[in-house]
């Protein structure tokens, strides 16, 4: 007879599995957990199959396109996992939720937009050193493309400003990248970690970006300075509301578009953007290139450029 715990033990397994080979997976561990108890009190002892995952879903019916796809991701690989020992368990299709998921249209912020929200003061009652830490990471956000999680989880250790390089540990399905960064950032990092040294009063946590007190910034309250910031600044509109994300969507953009302007291989100037941004799969990188006026413009250029030279013009 199949214990109760069936599934949830395998899944168990899989996530202590996936933490010795450097995994977080928080997140993905809750929403395992909460498939394996519905499996076991609905589908007990029986393996992983496409028709148990679908019901499961079906029993979150408010769940976001975003989050079924989260939901769908973490059941593939555990039921990747599961068949190498189970061969009754069925593989789930990587299309099964692409006709759910639709993309957010991203917003690219322009130069002058992103120098407005560096000068902007969310308001007189704000720490003047959580307002610092805002202006030093968002800088940080638009001239290297990381995801606020990756910036707000950095450590001491891993900002080296004597060499300048970041060394990112540990996020999506990367353990870990290095980026370098140019003498500009530089500057602001030292600048802050100076001033951090300085006024940051007691304990200090070993995270480079700090609160007041020295602990670890937490991600609502960085948010919600960030929110009031854009706020007063007016960027957006109702239609494309800014998203801190899309400093990544950004910077994907611009990094492209001096591909163009310098007249570099695209090809090439792609893959480096993809190591650069932490994806072990190029079309992760596709992802975050949209077509804006400028791009277009350039890929127009190029296109001319090439048909003159073959005569076709």
């Amino acid at each position: 007879m199949k214990s109760n715990n069936f599934m949830l033990s395998k899944v168990k397994r899989y996530i202590n599995y996936k933490k010795k080979l450097g995994c977080k997976f928080e997140g993905v561990g809750d929403t395992l957990r909460n498939f394996a108890r519905y499996a076991d009190a609905n589908f007990p002892g029986e393996p992983v199959t496409i028709k148990l995952v679908l019901q499961w879903v079906k029993t979150k019916p408010y769940l976001k396109p975003m989050t079924k796809l989260a939901h769908f991701s973490a059941v593939r690989g555990l039921a990747q996992y599961l068949r190498l020992d189970d061969p009754k368990t069925e593989l789930i299709p990587k299309n099964i939720y692409t006709a759910w998921f639709r993309r957010m249209t991203p917003y690219v912020y322009s130069d002058q937009e992103i120098a407005k929200i560096m000068s902007t003061n969310p308001g007189p009652h704000t720490n003047q050193f959580n307002v610092l830490t805002q202006k030093t990471v968002v800088g940080l956000l638009a001239c290297t493309g990381m995801r606020i999680g990756e910036a707000l989880a950095l450590k001491k250790r891993d900002v080296n400003l004597e060499k300048g390089v970041i060394t990112i540990r540990q996020f999506k399905k990367m353990p870990m990248r290095l980026l370098p960064i140019n003498d500009s950032v530089l500057v602001k990092l030292k600048e802050y970690a100076s001033q951090r040294d300085e006024l940051v009063s007691g304990r200090k946590d070993i995270n480079f970006f700090l609160t007041p007190k020295g602990k670890a910034v937490p991600y609502a309250s960085f948010k919600g300075i960030w929110k009031r910031v854009l706020e007063k600044t007016g960027i957006g509109d109702v239609r494309s509301v800014p998203r801190l994300h899309d400093l990544r969507h950004t910077f994907a953009c611009n990094h492209l578009l001096r591909a163009y302007k310098e007249n570099r291989n695209i090809d090439d100037a792609i893959y480096m953007l993809s190591i650069y941004l932490g994806h072990t799969v190029i079309a992760g990188t596709y992802w975050y290139l949209s077509a804006t006026p400028e791009l277009l413009e350039q890929c127009v250029k190029r296109v001319e450029y090439s048909l003159k030279k073959r005569g076709d013009l």
